[in-house]
């Protein structure tokens, strides 16, 4: 266990000072680096999967939870490298970090309101400076519940999904984010669930529920484990009958 998460740990029982902590940490750990170092791999592997099977259409890539962007760059540059050169990328955040925890997302104060926070302005900036082209990029701002609506669907020619990253730590924001995506998600779709062992092997909280109330709601909907990434993400292969 690295000496941040032994730190977090001893912190937990203390919500004021675990906040000031993780507040104090980002402020001074403000690099555009993901906080997952597995997750850009995972991408990679993602498509890789895909294009090793022909894949056509490919379906393009969608991201819930940006952060900084880096993930979501990284995203962008293995298609390059790759050939993937008909992907749309879209990125789906409320750019004012978390929103204040509820119900099961209170579990043990791990995520707080304001966590996570960096403006759309900066998360643009950091994607062009790093070479991203915005012309096959749509940001969608808000929290979940307010921006995952029927009218969104209307508004852009979303199509269907290659590859999504689920980044979003919340057990309701994962709900909320499969429920509007649910119709571009077809046989083959990989699902990258970056928070899955947020709360350990627990799975009647966080993304593992979300999850699983997701599957027992399509009956025809099946998932294939692909691998687990650092530090608590896991990789999910859906297969509709």
């Amino acid at each position: 266990m690295s000496l941040k998460h032994s730190i977090e740990n001893l912190l937990r029982d203390y919500p004021v000072l675990f906040r000031f902590g993780s507040r104090v940490y980002h402020w001074f750990n403000n690099s555009f680096k993901t906080l997952s170092p597995g997750t850009p791999e995972a991408i990679l592997k993602a498509f890789e999967l895909l294009k090793s099977e022909g894949r056509d259409p490919f379906g393009d890539y969608y991201e819930f939870g940006l952060f900084r962007g880096y993930a979501f760059l990284k995203a962008y540059e293995h298609s390059k490298q790759l050939g993937l050169n008909d992907i749309n990328f879209f990125g789906f955040d409320s750019f004012k970090g978390l929103p204040a925890a509820e119900g099961i997302d209170t579990a043990d104060g791990r995520f707080f309101e304001g966590q996570f926070s960096c403006s759309r302005t900066d998360v643009e900036k950091n994607l062009a400076a790093n070479g991203m082209s915005l012309d096959r990029v749509r940001l969608v701002e808000g929290f979940y519940e307010d921006s995952l609506t029927e009218e969104l669907h209307a508004q852009e020619n979303f199509r269907s999904a290659s590859v999504v990253l689920l980044d979003c730590d919340y057990y309701s924001s994962t709900v909320e984010a499969l429920a509007w995506i649910d119709r571009y998600l077809v046989d083959g779709t990989i699902l990258l669930f970056d928070d899955w062992f947020s709360y350990g092997d627990d799975d009647q909280l966080g993304q593992p529920k979300a999850f699983e109330e997701y599957l027992e709601k399509h009956s025809n909907y099946k998932s294939e484990h692909l691998w687990r990434f650092s530090h608590n993400g896991n990789a999910y292969r859906l297969k509709i009958s």
